[in-house]
């Protein structure tokens, strides 16, 4: 019983997180001439209205749970795949000429 607390608990958390990428705003990204650091606050807004409009969280979040407890198990020898949101994020903002660090 606890530990389908415990999952449930966690599975919780993990639904009310965000894709937070860390991007370099100095600069310009190396594709284009000038900076685009400016554009920064819009291009977030709309890739994460991109993810939002195609993820499911729930199942998302659900499958990274799932591959998390795969990679504890196995004390790191498979690791865990991203989580499918921020996988798109951090593409939407990397095709708008931002670089992602993380």
């Amino acid at each position: 019983m606890k530990k389908i607390m415990g999952v449930l608990i966690s599975f919780t958390l993990l639904t009310n997180c965000s894709t937070h990428l860390i991007v370099d705003t100095k600069g310009k990204s190396g594709t284009f001439n000038k900076s685009t650091a400016h554009e920064l606050t819009d291009d977030r807004i709309l890739c994460n209205q991109i993810v939002k409009d195609n993820v499911n969280g729930a199942v998302d979040n659900t499958k990274f749970l799932y591959a998390k407890y795969i990679e504890l198990a196995t004390l790191g020898l498979i690791k865990a795949k991203e989580r499918k949101a921020t996988k798109i994020n951090r593409n939407c903002l990397a095709k708008r000429g931002h670089a992602v660090l993380n």
